[in-house]
């Protein structure tokens, strides 16, 4: 048993230093990751492909938005393509982190994804906003779960889930407050 005034064992200089020394080709992953690091990389691209997809939707549909009363929403719809692109890069960032590779191919990106990319060619504002937010609210769920899949197993990856949800959730939020006051001028 360790006194007050000693550190745990698992923070003892030499114990740490020797942990540190197994495997440094695997970068940032040590000894006390105990995530199950390939499931972990496989989620992180499910959600990748699904961002991927979501940002080229939104990209899409902001495109789609017509007209000077329209143009708030436009913008919005921009940004949350850019925050989607942002997210994405992050994942692929942590998923190299863990020693693997992420999956940008696009003929892998639908078979992936969690968002079913739909085009609105007339530029029914209304569907765009509904298809938005279903894209918004399937994110929200997967990254709900993910992050509580991964739990402390891997806190730096639980993190990252946890800020994007938070973005997602923030976007979900506006694009609903579109449909419930269509007069606002963004979603």
């Amino acid at each position: 048993m360790t006194s007050p005034s000693e550190p745990p064992a698992v923070l003892r200089m030499r114990e740490v230093r020797d942990r540190a020394l197994f495997d440094p080709d695997d970068g940032a992953v040590t000894p006390s990751n105990r995530a199950e690091l390939k499931a972990v990389a496989h989620l992180l691209n499910v959600l990748l492909a699904s961002l991927v997809v979501s940002s080229l939707q939104y990209e899409q549909h902001a495109l789609l938005v017509r007209g000077p009363s329209h143009r708030a929403v436009a913008e919005f719809l921009h940004g949350c393509a850019d925050r989607d692109r942002a997210g994405a890069r992050l994942l692929a960032t942590r998923i190299a982190q863990l020693g693997f590779a992420a999956d940008h191919d696009p003929r892998h990106l639908p078979a992936r994804s969690r968002i079913t990319f739909q085009a609105f060619q007339d530029g029914d504002l209304t569907g765009i906003v509904t298809q938005d937010l279903v894209g918004a609210r399937i994110l929200v769920q997967s990254l709900q779960e993910a992050v509580r899949w991964v739990g402390a197993d891997d806190p730096t990856t639980r993190r990252l889930l946890e800020r994007l949800l938070e973005e997602k959730e923030a976007q979900a939020d506006e694009l609903s407050a579109g449909l419930r006051d269509p007069v606002r001028e963004h979603p």
